[in-house]
């Protein structure tokens, strides 16, 4: 039985951050347990002095970086120090809470343009206080196959048999897609899982709705499957997984589950607890 659309709806520009910032999750279509945030960025010309994100606390999340086009600069208050190219994912388990920084100080001699996303998601309630880590796992690490006529990139979790080198502690995926004009193709998608469909670019047909670009789609828990059909050549997200079902309580850049719990985690970055980050 295919899994049904709950809700489609198109993602607009940030007002917030402007133009080259589309807020997918939550603030075009709510959260995809267990994800609680997508920003897709870009495309976007970095400049060879430009600056990026500086450095900000995050706690009870996982977040993801993955890159289209480009390259940026990661650093933490754990002293990771990575460059991410396209392709690759920074993986970065905030736990209890960790001090990043993005795009700072790359020291570029050309204009470089930037696309991708960046997804989080809420860590199960009893790994909130982990210890912070951070993965940085390069493309050709993840493995591809065909499924049909499209391509498929597993980034997180197993597909048919295709498992990503990336240790989730919450029951997640995140497929890349590309497939050609007029296929049609089958995904299996776990009974009782959540998924979202995000489109990059190009034109998909489902339920006999038009999904075009930064349009995002929910589905519901019931069913085992998606059918996909491209009307034109199409890039799209696949992302979801088992429902943690937790309570979400979130601030800036923070995402626990009580209000107590985000006083502590504020209170930790406050103290210096988390660290800071030397740019």
């Amino acid at each position: 039985m295919f899994k049904k659309i709950s809700k489609s709806i198109k993602a607009h520009a940030s007002k917030s951050m402007g133009p080259s910032v589309r807020q997918v999750i939550p603030s075009a279509i709510g959260n995809i347990d267990p994800f609680v945030f997508l920003d897709h960025f870009g495309p976007v010309e970095k400049k060879p002095r430009g600056q990026g994100v500086p450095p900000h606390p995050h706690a009870g999340i996982a977040t993801i970086t993955y890159l289209f086009t480009g390259s940026n600069r990661h650093q933490d208050s754990k002293g990771h120090d990575a460059v991410v190219q396209a392709g690759d994912i920074a993986w970065m388990q905030a736990g209890r809470g960790i001090v990043h920084a993005e795009g700072m100080n790359e020291n570029r001699t050309e204009p470089e343009t930037v696309q991708g996303l960046q997804f989080w998601i809420s860590l199960p309630a009893k790994d909130k206080f982990i210890e912070p880590v951070f993965y940085h796992h390069v493309s050709a690490q993840f493995p591809e196959f065909k499924l049909g006529e499209a391509t498929v990139k597993v980034l997180s979790g197993v597909l048919l048999g295709y498992q990503s080198p990336v240790k989730s502690l919450s029951p997640a995926y995140i497929y890349e897609f590309k497939i050609p004009k007029n296929q049609s193709i089958e995904i299996p998608i776990k009974e009782g899982d959540t998924a979202g469909l995000y489109v990059v670019n190009g034109h998909l047909n489902i339920e006999n709705q038009s999904l075009l670009p930064t349009t995002i789609t929910s589905f519901s828990v019931e069913g085992d499957s998606i059918q996909v059909d491209s009307i034109e050549e199409t890039h799209f997200m696949l992302f979801g997984g088992t429902p943690l079902n937790e309570p979400i309580v979130g601030y800036a850049s923070y995402v626990m589950n009580s209000e107590e719990q985000i006083r502590r985690v504020m209170m930790d970055y406050q103290m210096g607890k988390m660290g800071t980050v030397q740019i």
